[in-house]
């Protein structure tokens, strides 16, 4: 016989909550994202995408100027385009609409946006634009916290480079100051 108190024969170990997740991909075009992956993403893909660019301004400045300002204007493109997924699946995880990513191309706006898209909580369950993110990997948490990292580096990078960069363009200048005294003044010249 069934007896109406028993405790249920189902499994019940895959979580009390009873959401469903989903795992979000990094390139994908739709989907939703939560605050630290856009903060990873966004700051992973910035510093691959200014090392590349910075790599090809270099090489095409040689040849060009011209050419290099076509080229890198042309590269920017797609950066911007990830930039737009980025923020529009950040709205989606907010419940808000991808076209409020627009608002990242008005000045001074783009600002506080930037900051609602760092700060604003998203949505516990499923919304309008799909199934929450799952819980965020390694990868996702250590890629965020390489930003102050990689700030204090930049930090101790500025104040070793800048006494050098001064005390190189002082001896710069005493040695063309040199070079530009009149020959008479040189010790050993004759007149």
């Amino acid at each position: 016989m069934s007896n109406p108190y028993n405790a249920p024969a189902a499994d019940m170990s895959h979580g009390s909550e009873g959401v469903t997740t989903y795992e979000p991909k990094i390139l994908a075009l739709n989907g939703r994202i939560g605050r630290l992956r856009y903060l990873a993403y966004s700051f992973v893909f910035g510093i691959l995408a200014m090392f590349a660019l910075g790599i090809i301004a270099a090489v095409t400045m040689a040849i060009s100027p011209k050419l290099m300002l076509g080229v890198v204007g042309v590269l920017y493109i797609p950066v911007f385009a990830v930039t737009f997924i980025l923020a529009r699946r950040r709205f989606n995880d907010m419940d808000r609409s991808g076209w409020f990513s627009l608002l990242l191309i008005i000045p001074f706006v783009n600002f506080f946006v930037s900051l609602w898209l760092l700060f604003g909580p998203g949505d516990q369950g499923e919304n309008d634009f799909g199934l929450p993110p799952c819980k965020n990997s390694t990868g996702v948490v250590i890629g965020a916290l390489s930003i102050p990292v990689f700030g204090v580096l930049i930090g101790i990078l500025a104040a070793i480079a800048m006494p050098a960069y001064q005390d190189y363009t002082m001896r710069a200048r005493a040695a063309q100051m040199q070079s530009q005294e009149p020959a008479s003044a040189l010790p050993g010249s004759q007149e």
